[in-house]
C-alpha cells in the first residue's frame, strides 16, 4: 500500500511524512480504455490506452468549471437537465466474456440516499446493463431481466462523502462470478452467469448517468478504466494504490479528520468492547499491561473497577490508515465501573431482513455494544434466531417486549411471507392480495430468559366483524392499571385494512387495537380503532415520557410520511383522545427527501441519558437510519455521529431495554463452537438414569472475542439401553442462542411454503457428543478432594505445586506457586475470601458459568462468574491436571451470583488445564478449559486472552488467597 504517513504526536499537530517505496504502474495487459481526467479545459478525453481501437471520451455538458482538483466535477442534477456526465464509446465489450472496469471517485453527500448509477454498460433502456451504484451500500450489478433480474455484488459499506475511493468491478465468465472491490480489497462477491457478451446492445456507455429515470452522479472522478479480461485480486490492489498517489494530501487530510472526530475521553462500559473505526479508517493500539487489543485491530479487552470504585484512564492510540496515508492520536479510555446487575444496561433489537433471492424474513436478534445505544452486533453470526413454519411461514415487523408482572418476554411478528410465499391469483396478486387477503393472525414467541425461546404460536386479532385485510407490524405496550381494577395488560395495535360492511373490497389502511396478557387467544379481546386520518395508515410506535405518550405513525395517502403526534391522556389508546401533532415528514432526508421511502418507525430511551432515538426503515433494502433528539417536544432530527453503526439492510424491529445480568446472559449464550466437540466418557450401572450422569454443561466460545463461557446440554439418549451393558455414543445439543429452531423442512425435504408436515429445526445448533458406558455393577465412587485450612498448608510431598503459609497483597499481587482466589486486600495465616455486596440480580433459569479467558499466562488472571445458584450457596472449585484446589471462594450473593479470580503461580506447568466448579450438592457445573502459556507469549503474538461475558457485580481484586494441591481421584461426571 502507499507508505505516505501522517504522523500526529499530539492532538491536531500533523505532518506528512514523504512517500516511501515506489508504487507499481497499473496493469495495461488486456487494457482497452484508459481516462485521466486531470486536463483543465475542453470536453474531450484521450484515451491513453497504447494500441486501442477506442477512441476518446466526451463530456456532455461540458464547462472548463467542472476540471478541478485532478478531476471531473460531475455537477448532478436531474437526468434531462444541464447536468454534466461522460460518454463513452459505444461496444465497449461486446462479445467479451471476462471484464474489469476501474474508477477513482469521490461521491457528494446526496448521493448516499438518492438513487444513481456511476457508470452504466448498456444502453438508453433499462432492460439489459451492467453498472455500478454508490447509493447506501456500494455494489456492482449486472442484468438481462431489468430491475428484479439484477444480480447484485453488494458492499456492506457505504462510502464516506467527499473522500477518494478506488472502486473496482471484475466479472469473470470462466468462474461465473461478479466481484466488487473497495481501495483494493474484495468487497462483496456474486454468482452470475452474465458476461460482458450478455448486453448485446452496447450503444451508450456512460459515466454519471443511469438508463432509469435516476439523478445524474454527483460528485468527482480522477480516473476510469475497462479491460477486456478479469484482473487478479493483486492487480486490483495495485490499480488502487496507483491512483492513490495523486491524491495523497487529500487522503491524509481525511486521515487527519477520521480522528478528530473521535471522542476523547471514550467512555468504556463493559470489559470487551468494540472501539470506533470511523467507517474503517481506525485501528487501535495500546501498551498499558493491564488492556488489550485484539487482532482486528477493534477489540479493547480489560477489567472494570468493581461496582461503586471509580473510574479509571488507560492510554490508547488510534491509527488512522486510509489507502496507506496513515495519522496517529492519542486518546483516553476512561473505564467505568462495572454495572450492578439489575441496573439498566444495554439494548436488544428485533427485526427482519429483506432478501428477494433468499428466504430471509425470519426474527433476527441484535444486541448493543455495551451500554452503547448507537452501535449494535448481530447475534448468532448474523443468522436467524427463530423461524415460523405456521401460516404464510414467513415472519416480519417483528416486536420485542416484556410482561413486568410475570418477566416473560414476548416477540410478536406479523405472518408474512413475501419472497417464495402465496403471491394470489385472479388479478390480485402480491400486495394486493396480501393486504386484501393476507393473514390476520399474529405469530407470536415467548422466553424467560432472551435466550431459549418457545415454539411459535399465532394469535388471531381479527374480530367477528369488521372483516380485515391483513394483520400488520404489531407492537405492544403494558399498561400497569388497564382495567381500572389494577390488573395490567398489554394494548397491542397494528394496521389492517378493512372491509365496510358487505363490501367486496377493503377500505384503506387504519391502526387498530386490542388487549392481552399474554398473547393467548384466551385473554385477547378486540379493542377497535386507534388510529384513523382517512387514509392510508400503517406502522405505529409508541414512546413514553414524563406523562406523555408520543405516537409515531407512517401515513401512506397524505404526505405527511412518518408523523408523531402527543396525548397526555392516560387512556391514550381509547377513541375520542385529543392528539397534538407534534412533527411530519420525519427522516425523509434519509431517502432523498421523499417522505414516503421511510417507515417501520422504532423508538426508544437512552438508559443514562434524556436522550431518544428513532429509526426509520429506508424501503425497499436499505433498512434502518438514525434520528434522535433530547427534546421530544421538539421533534427529531439526523443522528450525525461517526460512531454509529448497525448492520446493513437491518429492517423493521423494535428494541428492548436490559439489565446488566440480562446482556450477560445473551452475550454469554452467543457461542460460535464448542471448546471440545466431545465431552467424553460416563459410565453408569445397568437400569440407572443415564440424563443425569451426562454432564449438565459444555464449555463454548463466545463471539466477538468474549471468552468462554458454559452453556446447559440438552442430550438425546434414545438410542441407549440402560438394561443392556454396552457403550452408547449419544449427541447433544448445547443450548445457545443459536439453538433454537430458526428454520424448517416438509415432507420429502420440501422448504416450499406450502408443504406438507412443515417440521422446526436449527441449523446453527451446536452439537456435542459423549460416551455412556452402561455396566453391570455400580461404578466405582469417586471422592471429592476437601480440606480444612491451616495456618500453614502445604501440600503432600508428591503434590505439585506447593504452597506460601502468607502473602501480602497488593493492586496487581506476585504470583506466588499457588492459584489463589480471594478477595480481601491483605491475607491472612488462614485464608478466606469475603465478597462485596453485590446487587440482587434477575432469577437465571440454570446455573451459568464463564471463563473470562481461554489462555493465560504464567503470572495471570483470569475470573470464573457463576450465577443461577441459590442464595448462599457455596461452591468449590478445583484448577486440573493435577486436581488444584482454589481456596477463598465466597457463597453465592442473594441474587445467585459469585465472581472470583484465580491467579495463576509463575512457575505453574504450561499446558492444557481445567477449572471444574462443583455445586454445594457435589454436581459439576463446569469444566472450563484453560491453556497456560509461559509468560510474553500471548505479548508476542498479539493473541491476548478476552474477558468474558459476565464481568458483573463485585470485582473481586484480591492479591495472596490460597490453594493447595490434593491428589485425589477425579469424578466420574
Amino acid at each position: 500500500m502507499l507508505a505516505a504517513t501522517l504522523a500526529a504526536a499530539v492532538i491536531g499537530a500533523a505532518v506528512i511524512a514523504p512517500v516511501g517505496a515506489a508504487v507499481a504502474a497499473a496493469p495495461t495487459d488486456g487494457l482497452l480504455v484508459d481516462y485521466r481526467f486531470d486536463q483543465t479545459t475542453g470536453a474531450s478525453v484521450s484515451n491513453l490506452a497504447t494500441g486501442s481501437s477506442f477512441g476518446a471520451a466526451s463530456v456532455e455538458n461540458a464547462n472548463d468549471t467542472q476540471w478541478a482538483d485532478g478531476g471531473l466535477t460531475f455537477t448532478g442534477g436531474a437526468k434531462g437537465s444541464a447536468g454534466n456526465w461522460v460518454r463513452l464509446p459505444q461496444n465497449l465489450l461486446v462479445g467479451e466474456q471476462a471484464a474489469t472496469i476501474t474508477t477513482e471517485v469521490k461521491i457528494d453527500q446526496s448521493m448516499k440516499d438518492s438513487f444513481n448509477f456511476l457508470w452504466n454498460i448498456g444502453n438508453d433502456g433499462n432492460q439489459s446493463y451492467f453498472f455500478t451504484s454508490v447509493r447506501d451500500s456500494a455494489r456492482s450489478a449486472i442484468t438481462t431481466g431489468s430491475g428484479g433480474g439484477e444480480v447484485n455484488a453488494r458492499s456492506t459499506i457505504n462510502l464516506d462523502a467527499d473522500r477518494w475511493y478506488s472502486l473496482a468491478t471484475v466479472l469473470d465468465g470462466t468462474t461465473d462470478t461478479l466481484s466488487f472491490y473497495i481501495d483494493g480489497a474484495l468487497a462483496a462477491t456474486a454468482q452470475t452467469a452474465l458476461t460482458p457478451a450478455s448486453l448485446t446492445d452496447q450503444s451508450l456507455n456512460t459515466i454519471g448517468r443511469s438508463p432509469w429515470p435516476d439523478p445524474l452522479f454527483k460528485g468527482a472522478v480522477s480516473s476510469f478504466r475497462v479491460y477486456d479480461r478479469a484482473l487478479s485480486a493483486t492487480e486490483v490492489a495495485t490499480v488502487s494504490d496507483t491512483d492513490a498517489q495523486q491524491h495523497a494530501a487529500a487522503l491524509a487530510g481525511y486521515a487527519e479528520r477520521s480522528l478528530a472526530q473521535l471522542d476523547d475521553p471514550i467512555a468504556v462500559t463493559d470489559s470487551v468492547t468494540t472501539l470506533p473505526d470511523a467507517g474503517g479508517a481506525v485501528t487501535w493500539s495500546t501498551t498499558d499491561p493491564s488492556a488489550s487489543i485484539g487482532a482486528d485491530g477493534r477489540t479493547l479487552t480489560l477489567a472494570q473497577p468493581a461496582a461503586g470504585e471509580p473510574s479509571r484512564d488507560v492510554a490508547l492510540t488510534a491509527t488512522a490508515e486510509v489507502r496507506g496515508v496513515k495519522a496517529t492520536r492519542r486518546i483516553t479510555a476512561r473505564v467505568q465501573p462495572a454495572a450492578a446487575a439489575t441496573d439498566p444496561y444495554g439494548y436488544l433489537m428485533v427485526h427482519f431482513i429483506e432478501d428477494a433471492q433468499g428466504y430471509a424474513e425470519k426474527i433476527y436478534l441484535d444486541v448493543s455494544r455495551g451500554n452503547d445505544a448507537e452501535q449494535w452486533d448481530p447475534l448468532n453470526g448474523g443468522k436467524p434466531i427463530l423461524a415460523s413454519a405456521l401460516g404464510t411461514t414467513g415472519v416480519r415487523d417483528p416486536y420485542i417486549t416484556r410482561n413486568p408482572e410475570t418477566g416473560t418476554y414476548y416477540i410478536i411478528a406479523t405472518d408474512l411471507r413475501v419472497f417464495g410465499g402465496d403471491r394470489g391469483a385472479n388479478g390480485c396478486v402480491e400486495w394486493c392480495y396480501w393486504s386484501s387477503q393476507g393473514s390476520t393472525k399474529l405469530v407470536v414467541w415467548q422466553s424467560d430468559d432472551l435466550v431459549t425461546w418457545s415454539a411459535p404460536r399465532q394469535l388471531d386479532v381479527a374480530p367477528p366483524a369488521p372483516r380485515l385485510g391483513m394483520a400488520w407490524a404489531p407492537e405492544a405496550t403494558w399498561v400497569p392499571d388497564f382495567d381500572g381494577n389494577g390488573n395490567g395488560s398489554f394494548v397491542v395495535y397494528w394496521s389492517s385494512k378493512v372491509y365496510d360492511q358487505g363490501a367486496a373490497q377493503p377500505g384503506y389502511s387504519r391502526i387498530l387495537w386490542g388487549s392481552t396478557s399474554d398473547f393467548t387467544q384466551a385473554s385477547y379481546a378486540y379493542g377497535g380503532v386507534f388510529v384513523d386520518d382517512g387514509g392510508e395508515t400503517i406502522d405505529t410506535t409508541l414512546i413514553q415520557h414524563d406523562g406523555k405518550t408520543y405516537r409515531i405513525t407512517k401515513d401512506n395517502a397524505q404526505g405527511k410520511g412518518i408523523y408523531m403526534d402527543a396525548t397526555t391522556s392516560a387512556t391514550w389508546w381509547k377513541s375520542g383522545t385529543a392528539w397534538t401533532r407534534v412533527q411530519e415528514r420525519i427522516g425523509a432526508s434519509w431517502a432523498g427527501g421523499n417522505a414516503g421511502g421511510v417507515e417501520g418507525p422504532a423508538g426508544f430511551k437512552r438508559n443514562d441519558a434524556d436522550q431518544w432515538y428513532l429509526y426509520v426503515d429506508v424501503i425497499p433494502t436499505v433498512g434502518y437510519k438514525p434520528m434522535t433528539t433530547n427534546d421530544l417536544d421538539a421533534g427529531f432530527s439526523v443522528l450525525q455521529s461517526p460512531d454509529y453503526y448497525m448492520p446493513p439492510h437491518t429492517k423493521h424491529g423494535g428494541i428492548l431495554d436490559l439489565t446488566r445480568a440480562d446482556y450477560d446472559r445473551v452475550r454469554a449464550a452467543d457461542a460460535v463452537a464448542a471448546v471440545k466437540a466431545d465431552l467424553g466418557s460416563t459410565e453408569v450401572r445397568t437400569g440407572a438414569d443415564v440424563q443425569s450422569a451426562l454432564p449438565k454443561t459444555a464449555e463454548v466460545t463466545t463471539a466477538y472475542g468474549r471468552g468462554v463461557s458454559s452453556l446447559p446440554v440438552e442430550w438425546d439418549t434414545s438410542g441407549v439401553d440402560a438394561s443392556q451393558a454396552g457403550s452408547y455414543v449419544v449427541t447433544g445439543t448445547v443450548r445457545s442462542i443459536g439453538a433454537n429452531d430458526n428454520d424448517w423442512v416438509g415432507r420429502d425435504g420440501s422448504v416450499a411454503y406450502n408443504a406438507p408436515d412443515r417440521t422446526p429445526r436449527s441449523t446453527t445448533a451446536i452439537i456435542v457428543t459423549a460416551t455412556v458406558v452402561v455396566t453391570g455393577t455400580t461404578p466405582s465412587p469417586t471422592s471429592s478432594p476437601t480440606v480444612s485450612p491451616t495456618s500453614s498448608p502445604t501440600a503432600s510431598p508428591t503434590a505439585s505445586p506447593t504452597a506460601t503459609a502468607s502473602q501480602t497483597a497488593t493492586a496487581n499481587p506476585t504470583a506466588t506457586s499457588t492459584p489463589t482466589a480471594t478477595a480481601t486486600p491483605t491475607v491472612t495465616a488462614g485464608p478466606t475470601a469475603t465478597a462485596t455486596t453485590a446487587p440482587t440480580a434477575s432469577p437465571a433459569v440454570r446455573p451459568l458459568a464463564t471463563l473470562s479467558a481461554s489462555t493465560v499466562e504464567r503470572g495471570g488472571t483470569v475470573r470464573v462468574t457463576i450465577s443461577g445458584l441459590q442464595a448462599g450457596e457455596q461452591v468449590s472449585a478445583e484448577l486440573h491436571s493435577e486436581p488444584v484446589r482454589i481456596t477463598g471462594i465466597p457463597a453465592a450473593d442473594a441474587a445467585g451470583r459469585v465472581d472470583f479470580d484465580v491467579r495463576v503461580p509463575a512457575d505453574f506447568a504450561a499446558g492444557a488445564h481445567t477449572v471444574i466448579v462443583t455445586g454445594a450438592d457435589a454436581t459439576v457445573i463446569a469444566r472450563l478449559p484453560l491453556t497456560v502459556v509461559t509468560k510474553g507469549t500471548l505479548a508476542a503474538t498479539g493473541a491476548q486472552p478476552a474477558l468474558g461475558a459476565g464481568l458483573l457485580g463485585a470485582f473481586l481484586l484480591v492479591g495472596g488467597g490460597i490453594a493447595w494441591s490434593l491428589r485425589s481421584r477425579r469424578r466420574a461426571n
